[in-house]
């Protein structure tokens, strides 16, 4: 096996990490704070300029949410999975009295209760640049059924069940 590794486009940091990594049929994605493409660009020119890493700006804490699922689901889908193949999500909150907050915005991102990924949400110290939240995943990529032609059956055979 050999490990593959997925940006989706999304624009880099130029942090030591890669966003998503594939192994077999295993993805990891990494803890996505949420930032958008124009402060990404800030912190990568910051970064290879040698310069002060930029203030995260003010934004409302629904737009942190959408931007850190939104990035999520396309590292997902862009490494063959879907949102409802993740397998434990780790969600870090700057304010724990914004959990319901994350959670009505959260469950739109998979299509039913039953397809909620296992979930560890907690109060961070800290996050990164003092944003609203990050958060992390391990999720798998399906296996494509192969569909077998339906047997034929003989007139007059048995029949199975009632």
């Amino acid at each position: 096996m050999e490990k593959r590794i997925y940006d989706a486009g999304l624009p880099s940091s130029n942090a030591p990490f890669n966003l998503c990594v594939r192994y077999g049929d295993l993805i990891f994605v990494s803890g996505l704070p949420p930032f958008d493409a124009e402060f990404t660009r800030q912190l990568r020119e910051a970064r290879e300029q040698g310069k002060p890493i930029p203030a995260f700006p003010d934004i409302a804490f629904e737009r942190q949410v959408r931007i850190v699922m939104d990035n999520m689901k396309k590292l997902v889908e862009d490494a063959g999975s879907n949102m409802d193949c993740l397998l434990k999500v780790i969600v870090w909150l700057k304010d724990q009295r914004q959990a319901e907050e994350f959670d009505r915005i959260y469950r739109t991102y998979f299509s039913s209760r039953e397809a909620l990924p296992a979930r560890t949400r907690i109060q961070a110290g800290r996050t990164p640049m003092d944003c609203g939240l990050e958060v992390e995943a391990i999720g798998y990529v399906p296996t494509i059924a192969k569909h077998k032609p339906a047997a034929r059956g003989k007139r007059g055979g048995a029949r199975r069940g009632k």
